[in-house]
Protein backbone atom coordinates (compact mmCIF):
# COMPACT_ATOMS: atom_id res chain seq x y z
CA UNK A 1 0.00 0.00 0.00
CA UNK A 2 2.69 2.29 0.75
CA UNK A 3 4.62 2.29 -2.01
CA UNK A 4 0.99 2.28 -4.33
CA UNK A 5 0.40 6.02 -2.35
CA UNK A 6 3.98 6.60 -3.18
CA UNK A 7 3.73 6.12 -6.73
CA UNK A 8 0.07 8.04 -6.84
CA UNK A 9 1.70 11.09 -4.74
CA UNK A 10 5.08 11.16 -7.18
CA UNK A 11 2.00 11.20 -10.37
CA UNK A 12 -0.02 13.59 -8.69
CA UNK A 13 3.49 16.22 -8.61
CA UNK A 14 4.25 15.06 -11.99
CA UNK A 15 0.90 15.92 -13.50
CA UNK A 16 0.82 19.16 -11.52
CA UNK A 17 4.24 20.40 -12.80
CA UNK A 18 2.27 19.91 -16.43
CA UNK A 19 -0.58 21.33 -15.63
CA UNK A 20 1.30 24.56 -13.84
CA UNK A 21 2.27 25.28 -17.59
CA UNK A 22 -0.76 25.76 -18.26
CA UNK A 23 -1.22 28.49 -15.73
CA UNK A 24 -3.95 26.12 -13.71
CA UNK A 25 -3.65 24.02 -10.76
CA UNK A 26 -5.22 20.37 -10.54
CA UNK A 27 -7.82 21.58 -8.55
CA UNK A 28 -9.06 23.73 -11.49
CA UNK A 29 -8.63 20.59 -14.12
CA UNK A 30 -12.75 19.64 -14.51
CA UNK A 31 -13.67 21.59 -11.62
CA UNK A 32 -11.63 19.07 -9.67
CA UNK A 33 -12.75 16.07 -9.83
CA UNK A 34 -10.17 14.39 -11.48
CA UNK A 35 -8.12 15.63 -8.69
CA UNK A 36 -10.62 14.76 -5.86
CA UNK A 37 -10.70 10.90 -7.74
CA UNK A 38 -6.64 10.61 -7.44
CA UNK A 39 -6.60 11.93 -3.49
CA UNK A 40 -10.14 9.96 -3.01
CA UNK A 41 -8.40 6.63 -4.35
CA UNK A 42 -5.24 6.87 -1.99
CA UNK A 43 -8.02 6.98 1.03
CA UNK A 44 -9.83 4.14 -0.30
CA UNK A 45 -6.25 1.86 -0.29
CA UNK A 46 -6.57 2.33 3.52
CA UNK A 47 -10.22 1.46 3.88
CA UNK A 48 -10.02 -1.66 6.22
CA UNK A 49 -13.61 -2.05 6.46
CA UNK A 50 -13.16 -5.93 5.21
CA UNK A 51 -10.47 -6.69 7.88
CA UNK A 52 -13.78 -7.13 10.30
CA UNK A 53 -14.35 -10.68 9.40
CA UNK A 54 -17.77 -11.15 11.64
CA UNK A 55 -19.48 -8.27 9.87
CA UNK A 56 -22.05 -9.08 7.73
CA UNK A 57 -21.74 -8.01 4.11
CA UNK A 58 -24.46 -5.52 4.12
CA UNK A 59 -22.63 -3.94 6.97
CA UNK A 60 -19.40 -3.38 5.16
CA UNK A 61 -21.43 -1.84 2.29
CA UNK A 62 -23.12 0.65 4.68
CA UNK A 63 -19.54 1.18 6.22
CA UNK A 64 -18.18 1.56 2.76
CA UNK A 65 -20.71 4.01 1.83
CA UNK A 66 -20.34 5.94 4.66
CA UNK A 67 -16.91 6.83 3.55
CA UNK A 68 -15.76 10.54 3.21
CA UNK A 69 -14.14 9.50 0.19
CA UNK A 70 -16.89 7.20 -1.93
CA UNK A 71 -18.53 10.12 -3.58
CA UNK A 72 -14.81 11.12 -5.34
CA UNK A 73 -14.24 7.52 -6.30
CA UNK A 74 -15.81 6.13 -9.52
CA UNK A 75 -18.58 3.25 -9.11
CA UNK A 76 -15.85 1.13 -11.23
CA UNK A 77 -12.83 2.00 -9.47
CA UNK A 78 -14.81 0.76 -6.33
CA UNK A 79 -15.70 -2.24 -7.61
CA UNK A 80 -12.17 -3.58 -8.96
CA UNK A 81 -10.80 -2.26 -5.49
CA UNK A 82 -13.26 -4.79 -4.01
CA UNK A 83 -12.34 -7.35 -6.52
CA UNK A 84 -8.90 -7.58 -5.13
CA UNK A 85 -10.15 -8.96 -1.90
CA UNK A 86 -12.20 -11.89 -3.82
CA UNK A 87 -11.97 -15.53 -4.26
CA UNK A 88 -9.98 -16.47 -7.10
CA UNK A 89 -13.88 -18.12 -8.32
CA UNK A 90 -14.98 -14.77 -8.41
CA UNK A 91 -13.61 -13.35 -11.41
CA UNK A 92 -12.68 -9.28 -11.82
CA UNK A 93 -14.58 -8.27 -15.13
CA UNK A 94 -11.67 -8.30 -17.85
CA UNK A 95 -11.06 -12.05 -16.79
CA UNK A 96 -14.59 -12.77 -17.72
CA UNK A 97 -14.45 -11.01 -21.01
CA UNK A 98 -11.18 -12.11 -21.57
CA UNK A 99 -9.59 -8.98 -22.29
CA UNK A 100 -6.24 -7.46 -20.83
CA UNK A 101 -6.84 -4.68 -18.58
CA UNK A 102 -5.81 -1.86 -21.01
CA UNK A 103 -8.35 -3.38 -23.21
CA UNK A 104 -11.27 -3.39 -20.71
CA UNK A 105 -10.36 0.04 -19.41
CA UNK A 106 -10.69 1.23 -22.87
CA UNK A 107 -14.29 0.22 -22.89
CA UNK A 108 -14.92 2.65 -19.76
CA UNK A 109 -13.55 5.41 -20.43
CA UNK A 110 -14.76 7.02 -24.24
CA UNK A 111 -11.80 8.87 -26.17
CA UNK A 112 -13.29 12.17 -25.09
CA UNK A 113 -12.81 11.64 -21.54
CA UNK A 114 -16.73 10.77 -20.94
CA UNK A 115 -16.99 8.03 -18.42
CA UNK A 116 -20.83 7.36 -17.77
CA UNK A 117 -21.39 5.08 -20.21
CA UNK A 118 -18.49 3.07 -18.88
CA UNK A 119 -19.89 2.84 -15.23
CA UNK A 120 -22.78 1.40 -16.61
CA UNK A 121 -21.12 -1.06 -18.82
CA UNK A 122 -18.58 -1.83 -15.69
CA UNK A 123 -21.59 -2.61 -13.55
CA UNK A 124 -23.29 -4.81 -15.81
CA UNK A 125 -19.70 -7.06 -16.35
CA UNK A 126 -19.69 -7.14 -12.23
CA UNK A 127 -23.23 -8.43 -12.11
CA UNK A 128 -22.48 -11.20 -14.46
CA UNK A 129 -19.42 -11.71 -12.90
CA UNK A 130 -21.14 -12.11 -9.67
CA UNK A 131 -23.78 -13.96 -10.95
CA UNK A 132 -21.11 -16.64 -12.28
CA UNK A 133 -19.46 -16.62 -8.90
CA UNK A 134 -22.58 -17.79 -6.57
CA UNK A 135 -23.26 -20.27 -9.29
CA UNK A 136 -20.28 -21.93 -8.27
CA UNK A 137 -19.62 -20.85 -4.65
CA UNK A 138 -20.31 -23.99 -2.98
CA UNK A 139 -16.70 -24.75 -3.86
CA UNK A 140 -14.99 -24.88 -0.70
CA UNK A 141 -11.37 -23.74 0.41
CA UNK A 142 -11.81 -20.91 -0.90
CA UNK A 143 -8.37 -17.76 -0.88
CA UNK A 144 -10.40 -14.12 -0.01
CA UNK A 145 -13.26 -12.66 1.49
CA UNK A 146 -16.32 -14.60 0.42
CA UNK A 147 -18.81 -11.60 1.00
CA UNK A 148 -16.93 -9.67 -1.60
CA UNK A 149 -19.68 -10.35 -4.73
CA UNK A 150 -22.65 -9.68 -1.95
CA UNK A 151 -21.01 -6.34 -0.90
CA UNK A 152 -20.61 -5.25 -5.31
CA UNK A 153 -24.23 -6.56 -5.82
CA UNK A 154 -25.17 -4.14 -2.50
CA UNK A 155 -23.36 -1.09 -3.53
CA UNK A 156 -23.49 -1.29 -7.04
CA UNK A 157 -26.90 0.59 -7.64
CA UNK A 158 -26.36 2.91 -4.39
CA UNK A 159 -22.95 4.12 -6.26
CA UNK A 160 -24.28 4.39 -9.80
CA UNK A 161 -27.45 6.26 -8.29
CA UNK A 162 -25.07 8.32 -6.77
CA UNK A 163 -22.95 9.13 -9.93
CA UNK A 164 -25.61 10.36 -11.36
CA UNK A 165 -27.10 13.03 -8.80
Amino acid sequence: RLHITQDLADFELALESLVLKGTMTLSQVEFGKPYAELRAVRQMFYWTGLEHKSLAASSVAKSMLREVWVKDVRPSTVFHFLFSFAPDLLSSPHHSKRMRPQDYVSTLVKLDGSIDDGEASAWMATMACCDSYQQRESVVGMEGDRRVAAILMMLGPELLRRRRH
